[in-house]
């Protein structure tokens, strides 16, 4: 992955120009990369975005994974959730210290139409320690929010792992001990 060149392309990606205030409509493009374009940015799978929330509520922000089309040609996209820190149910005795503008990348994804999102976002996923200079993103992801475990995990140069199977994993290895010890004494 690194010193691949994408690292050029995914900065430039999430740079858009501002639309004109009435340029509202979801536009179809039927070429092979697979994009829609709203309000005149083509997004991709890959890019983050903003979506409708129920009302009174700061929009939903998520990672496209996936563009599907329907019978009719109607758009829909597979997006991952990232969580805001207000959004949070972390388990008892875990203090929340965050950032006002970072978000938690989370494995709970779902389905949702196309005509939801409301406009592209620029968002910075960073290691730990690593600080993001002032402007360069509307938000910034350190941390996974493992939402079956009610707890927080810190990304990594790795692709993302499961927390869920990184877990099972762990707990296999300590019983998997406890086990060697017992036969060995």
């Amino acid at each position: 992955m690194h010193g691949s060149g994408r690292e050029e392309w995914k900065h430039s990606r999430h740079m858009w120009p501002v639309p004109a205030a009435n340029a509202t409509t979801v536009a179809i493009d039927s070429s092979p990369s697979q994009f829609i374009c709203k309000d005149g940015r083509k997004i991709r799978a890959g890019d983050c975005a903003l979506f409708k929330p129920p009302r009174d509520s700061p929009p939903f922000i998520g990672i496209i994974r996936r563009l599907t089309f329907d019978k009719a040609e109607t758009p829909s996209l597979e997006v991952n959730w990232l969580y805001r820190p207000a959004d949070l149910k972390l388990a008892k005795g875990i203090v929340l210290e965050a950032a006002p503008n970072e978000v938690f990348y989370s494995f709970h994804k779902d389905e949702t139409p196309a005509a939801s999102l409301l406009h592209p976002c620029k968002v910075a996923f960073l290691r730990k320690g690593v600080e993001l200079p002032l402007g360069i993103s509307a938000f910034v992801c350190r941390r996974v929010y493992d939402i079956e475990n009610n707890c927080l995990w810190w990304l990594t140069d790795k692709d993302y792992l499961n927390v869920s199977f990184l877990m099972s994993l762990f707990f296999g290895q300590i019983i998997l001990c406890i086990m060697i010890l017992f036969i060995h004494f």
